[in-house]
Formats: C-alpha cells, sequence, structure tokens
C-alpha cells in the first residue's frame, strides 16, 4: 500500500511540474505566426500630432507605441533600413550611408545605381528575409533596403525591385496576398515601404500643409491595410509594425557652413554628404584639413576617423573616410560653389543629424496577438527590431547588435 501511494505521489509531482513547464511554454510561445512590417519614409515621431490620425489612432489604443524609434547614426535612409532588417550597428553592417566608396572593391555606392544597389558585397551581416527562409519558413519583401540583392546567395520567396510609380494600394494588396496563399507560396514574414511621406518633408518642411496631407494619407493606407487584413483573416494570427527609418528637421539658407571658409575644397574628396559630410582628403593634407576644420568649428562636429563617438558604432569599418563632420540639427554644410547655383537652397527639411536629437526619431507603432494593448513605452533603438521579429516568428535569429531584452516588455506576459 505504502508502495501505491508512493508511486501516486511521484506521479502527482510529474504531472504538476509538467503542467507548470507547459504553463511557460505556452506562455512565451508567440500567438501570431506571421510578421508584416510596414514603413513610412520619414515619418518623424511626432508627425501624428500634426495632423487627423483617426486609423493611427485605433492601432494605439488597440496596441503599442513608442515615443520614438531611434535611428542608427547616419540618419539617413539606406543605413537605417538595413539596420532594421540585420540588427547591426553600420560598423558591423558595413552599411555606413547613401553614399560609400570601398577601397578593396574600388567601388562607390550611391542610391540611384541599380547596379551596385543590386551587389551583395555592400551588406554585411544576416537580414531577417534570410533567417526565416533558412528556418525553412518564407518572407515577401515589397520594396526593402537589401531585398533587391541575392545576400548570402539568397533572395525572399517573393520580392520586387523599387518601383516608385507602383500605387499604394496595389503594393498592400500584392503583400496581403503573399501572407493570405493556401499553398506553398504563403509568406510569414512581409515588408512593404512607401516614401512619400519622406518626399514632401524634404520638399516643403516639417510642419507644412502638405506633410499633413502625407500624414493623412499614411493614415487612409493604414486603414486600408487594416481592412485587407481583416477580410483575409490575417488580423488574428498577424503581429504588424510600422516604423520609420528616421524623422526629419527643417533647413533654411540662413544656417549654412561653407566648407571654402576653412579649407580648399579641392583638397578633399566628398564620400557622403550633408547634414553627415564624410571625406577623404588628398595625401599629405590631412591634418592640415582637419586642424583648419577644427579651429573653425561652430555649428558642426568634425572628427578625425579614429575619434569618431563610439556611441555612432561607426569608425570600426574600413569604409568609414579619413574625417566625419556632422552638422548641428538644422544647419547644412557644403561648398560655396554649391550654393551659388542653387538659390533656394537649402529649403524644406533634411535628416542626417545626430540620431540622439530628437528631430531625428522615427515612428513606431506595433499591433497583433503578441502586442500589449494601449501600452505606451520609452524610445526604443531600431537594432533592437530584428530579434523581435526573428522571436514573433519563432525563428534562430543570426547574431546581432540588438537584443530581445530591451523591447520585450512590449509584448503580452512582460
Amino acid at each position: 500500500m505504502r508502495l501505491i501511494k508512493k508511486v501516486l505521489l511521484q506521479s502527482a509531482l510529474i504531472l504538476v511540474v509538467g503542467a507548470g513547464l507547459l504553463g511557460c511554454s505556452v506562455e512565451e510561445k508567440p500567438q501570431g505566426d506571421k510578421v508584416l512590417l510596414v514603413s513610412f519614409d520619414g515619418f518623424r515621431a511626432d508627425y501624428l500630432s500634426k495632423a487627423d490620425t483617426p486609423n493611427f489612432d485605433k492601432l494605439v489604443e488597440q496596441g503599442v507605441i513608442s515615443e520614438g524609434l531611434i535611428p542608427i547614426f547616419p540618419s539617413k535612409t539606406f543605413p537605417n533600413y538595413y539596420a532594421i532588417a540585420t540588427g547591426l550597428y553600420p560598423e558591423n553592417s558595413g552599411f555606413i550611408g547613401n553614399s560609400m566608396y570601398d577601397t578593396t572593391m574600388n567601388a562607390r555606392f550611391t542610391m540611384g545605381d541599380r547596379d551596385q544597389v543590386e551587389n551583395p558585397a555592400w551588406y554585411g551581416g544576416e537580414p531577417i528575409w534570410n533567417t526565416v527562409e533558412k528556418n525553412g519558413k518564407k518572407a515577401g519583401t515589397m520594396f526593402w533596403v537589401g531585398s533587391e540583392a541575392p545576400i548570402q546567395g539568397m533572395r525572399p520567396t517573393h520580392w520586387k525591385p523599387y518601383d516608385g510609380s507602383m500605387p499604394d494600394s496595389a503594393r498592400i494588396d500584392s503583400v496581403i496576398k503573399w501572407l493570405s496563399y493556401e499553398n506553398e507560396k504563403e509568406v510569414d514574414l512581409g515588408t512593404v515601404y512607401f516614401s512619400f511621406v519622406d518626399s514632401r518633408g524634404h520638399r516643403y518642411g516639417t510642419d507644412a500643409p502638405e506633410v499633413k496631407e502625407a500624414i493623412q494619407r499614411a493614415d487612409d493606407l493604414v486603414g486600408y491595410l487594416m481592412e485587407q487584413m481583416e477580410a483575409k483573416g490575417l488580423s488574428d494570427n498577424t503581429n504588424l509594425m510600422i516604423v520609420s527609418d528616421h524623422g526629419m528637421a527643417d533647413v533654411s539658407r540662413e544656417r549654412i557652413v561653407v566648407l571654402d571658409e576653412m579649407i580648399n575644397p579641392e583638397d578633399v574628396e566628398m564620400i557622403e554628404y550633408s547634414p553627415s559630410v564624410m571625406m577623404n582628403v588628398k595625401e599629405g593634407k590631412l591634418d592640415e584639413v582637419y586642424s583648419s576644420l577644427k579651429a573653425n568649428e561652430e555649428h558642426f562636429k568634425v572628427y578625425k576617423k579614429e575619434d569618431i563617438p563610439e556611441r555612432f558604432h561607426l569608425k570600426g569599418h574600413p569604409r568609414v573616410p579619413e574625417i566625419l563632420m556632422v552638422a548641428d540639427v538644422g544647419y547644412t554644410i557644403n561648398a560655396r560653389e554649391y550654393f551659388d547655383r542653387r538659390e533656394g537652397y537649402p529649403s524644406g527639411g533634411a535628416h542626417g543629424f545626430d540620431n540622439q536629437a530628437p528631430e531625428m526619431h522615427a515612428l513606431f507603432v506595433a499591433k497583433g496577438p503578441d502586442f500589449k494593448s494601449g501600452y505606451k513605452m520609452r524610445p526604443i533603438e531600431n537594432i533592437h527590431l530584428y530579434s523581435m521579429m526573428a522571436h514573433l516568428l519563432q525563428v534562430q535569429p543570426a547574431k546581432t547588435d540588438g537584443d530581445l531584452d530591451s523591447v520585450k516588455v512590449m509584448l503580452k506576459g512582460n
């Protein structure tokens, strides 16, 4: 009898412990099996306060909003979209600017050069769509930096070369179709990108009526997206993340830094342009050029490569040129000849400033089965989003500079 009781007691303990372990497993496991990543380029963190945005407001009420998504430096488009995709700072991804020069490749990268945009040699690290595909799942990218190149010899199951003329609704329709296929073409991760908020900000400045119209246009698209997700049965199993790459700051002709007043522009080779200027210097001229810039350091900061602040996570990559100049927020750096040939330059808005500046902080809103409801959190760095997506998709992440612990507080059960 004692033996029977002992066996029954052990069995009961095993059941209790097993149930407890099972409960932990269920609690930690994400509830949604898909992720949809949407970006509106140049959507500053505070833009939702500048216009009526009922669809965004509904998402915020039912989901999570951050006070700001902190970009990596430089706060420019290509480096930040690739940072979101890989979770890497530029010194580890190699993506140090919208324009770059690589001495080993003897090649220059610019956003408009299709051959270089599609050249995988520029892209270090592992983007989230590769991680998804490596883990036996599928990804579909509707325009995302890096997705047009066969990085690591791979491509997403679905991808599109960038076409700015493609209608907004068609972009959404394509990704919704990929997510809702009932065959082997169905994807687990989808991305979609829109540029018009950034374009309006550059042209008109952050408080212009045209920018408010762009914000409302983005809100209308969010409403359309939510309708399509509901119609296709995606709302209950898809975690939606709406982000941007950077913010925007107003610039003007009254706030300029003229290189000719400090150095001979012929002594330098411009690699990346204002407001985060990267340049190489003619042989034998480095100390002279740097000393002159340093002596006139007003409305900008100047660094030799080895002295670039650690918080920029930049100087560790060989593509970084010899000198970095960072304009104060609102200022523009260029040569006199460039200013003289453009009477109205600069005007409107710009980005690329110090990533700690609030004007550079971007949008982050999320809603889905794994996100808390009505939750507002502090500003977060965009390098953590890769880890978040890998967790939500239940895939083994690559090594990154970000980590889930920095952002998991927005998830249910944390």
